[in-house]
């Protein structure tokens, strides 16, 4: 039986499918087979109590002709008693036809004719009494079938008889009044054998009705169980193999890149997970080459921003101190060529360094429950001296409380203010909104400036690192800032972009994905 459901589980989900309606066809064919045999065995079962109702009627006829034969002794009534003999003894042909093993149908079907038997009965009578001879119900209608037929016989001696004994010369009265003596038992005892006959056809109907509704119901309980448990079995394959995609699939973007898909059959589905195993292993190996490369870039980054920040600091020393030695001995130009060498080793420190701080992003990452309406108040705080002197307003709607890294997704925000506060044309009082939108996968973030806005060809631009798209004499900076803000928003499996109109600000959007921020209730 499990070798049956493994072979079973291994066809194709179409050809699971075929087979199922196959095996529902082929029940509620049976159920129309049961039916039509029910039908058909029921209409015979009429044949044979419509054909005993002619029987009866011609035997109870001939008694009353051949009782009144010998009364009247007219010809003529003998005559119409031989006649209604011929039903009975005409059914009595095709009863003894119908017993043999290989019965001439055609001498059947004009024996019952002759009885007054419909055509279209007659094939039914006969495939029933040969079908069921041995059945309880049918036997005893044929013993009283055959028992009547005895009788019947007895009574056609007599009639035989009365008739030769009444064409005598000289008729002898005591033998004709003891043979009309005779009829009367004989008519009861096949009146009994015909009521024998009727039981037996009416309890043999109800027993088959009752069979053949056992039958039917037996059958429709079979196609309903049967179709519902291999519907149930399909369907629970193919959850199940989906199910394992699924489960892998959730595995795999969580980090667990050794996850995979269990295989549980050789289906189509089977096919899936089979492929999606080969494409994990794939793809399990370049991210891990990624993260290896990733790593070693980080570390090259790290380590060059590092070591870059002692020379500078040393040439800035060096400049210094040859002003203090020989400032007095140098003109103006020799001056301004000193003071361009400060000027550029300052800003390579300052490049150095956002390359340090970009690689150090996501280093030694931790997730916290943070309330973001506390982590921007601290961020406006650290800027204080900025917005003031700015004369900044920044309004916050309430934001959410969510299970974020911290550190990094202060230094967001910071960026994002920062550079609202910046981008700003002359005179312009810097006017700030931050808002929050929980969203089906997470959270959306904006903040929204007034500032000078960004061309559409730049949109993209600013998010790559040391990208600059104002000179430092109109707008300080090292390019680097929106870099973070990218790395960080990618850290929370979200994104970030602008809309933006020029001369009318900007709008960054980000997003926030992290697992379970879905179950933090915001403020």
């Amino acid at each position: 039986m499990t070798l049956l459901l493994k072979r079973f589980a291994d066809i194709s989900i179409a050809k699971k499918l075929y087979f199922t309606v196959g095996i529902m066809a082929l029940l509620i064919g049976l159920e129309l087979f049961a039916l039509f045999f029910s039908v058909s065995t029921l209409s015979a079962l009429r044949g044979y109590v419509g054909g005993e109702g002619l029987w009866s009627k011609g035997q109870k006829d001939a008694v009353y002709y051949l009782l009144l034969y010998g009364v009247n002794r007219q010809e003529a009534d003998y005559i119409q008693y031989k006649k209604n003999l011929e039903i009975p003894l005409n059914d009595g042909v095709a009863r003894r036809e119908m017993m043999k093993p290989k019965p001439d149908r055609k001498l059947i079907h004009e024996s019952f004719r002759k009885g007054g038997v419909h055509e279209d009965d007659i094939d039914g009578m006969v495939n029933l009494m040969r079908r069921f001879h041995d059945n309880y119900y049918i036997s005893k209608a044929v013993a009283a079938w055959e028992a009547a037929e005895a009788a019947l016989t007895e009574l056609i001696q007599i009639g035989d008889q009365l008739h030769t004994e009444i064409n005598r010369p000289r008729p002898d009265e005591k033998v004709i009044h003891n043979l009309l003596v005779r009829i009367e038992p004989i008519n009861r005892g096949i009146t009994e054998k015909e009521n024998e006959f009727s039981y037996a056809l009416g309890a043999g109907s109800r027993w088959l009705e009752n069979f053949v509704l056992k039958l039917l119901f037996g059958i429709a309980l079979t196609v309903e169980i049967s179709g519902l448990l291999l519907a149930i079995y399909v369907n629970r394959g193919i959850k199940k193999g989906l199910n394992g995609i699924l489960v892998a699939a959730r595995a795999f973007t969580k980090g667990q890149w050794g996850k995979r898909a269990a295989v549980y059959a050789r289906d189509e589905i089977g096919a899936v997970a089979i492929a999606y195993n080969a494409m994990a292993e794939k793809l399990e190996h370049h991210i891990r080459d990624t993260e290896v490369k990733n790593k070693e870039l980080e570390q090259l980054a790290y380590v060059a921003s590092h070591d870059l920040q002692e020379p500078l600091r040393t040439m800035t020393s060096l400049v210094e101190l040859f002003k203090t030695e020989y400032g007095e001995n140098m003109d103006e130009t020799e001056a301004q060529y000193l003071d361009f060498i400060s000027d550029a080793a300052t800003r390579m420190q300052h490049l150095t360094k956002a390359l340090l701080d970009y690689s150090r992003i996501g280093r030694d990452k931790h997730t916290e429950i943070t309330d973001c309406n506390k982590l921007v108040a601290e961020v406006l705080s650290d800027l204080q001296t900025l917005l003031h002197e700015k004369l900044a307003h920044v309004a916050v709607a309430p934001l959410p409380v969510l299970l974020v890294y911290p550190v990094e997704l202060k230094l967001l925000f910071q960026n994002l203010i920062s550079n609202a506060v910046k981008f700003q044309a002359p005179d312009s009082i810097p006017m700030i909104s931050i808002e929050a939108e929980k969203q089906d996968a997470g959270w959306l973030f904006s903040v929204k400036d007034n500032g000078i806005g960004i061309p559409p060809e730049y949109r993209e631009k600013i998010f790559v690192i040391f990208q600059r798209l104002h000179s430092r004499t109109h707008y300080e900076g090292t390019g680097i800032g929106l870099a973070h803000c990218t790395k960080i928003a990618a850290l929370h499996n979200g994104t970030i972009w602008v809309e933006s109109a020029v001369g009318a600000g900007s709008t960054f959007y980000f997003t926030i994905q992290l697992e379970n921020t879905e179950s933090i209730t915001p403020l």
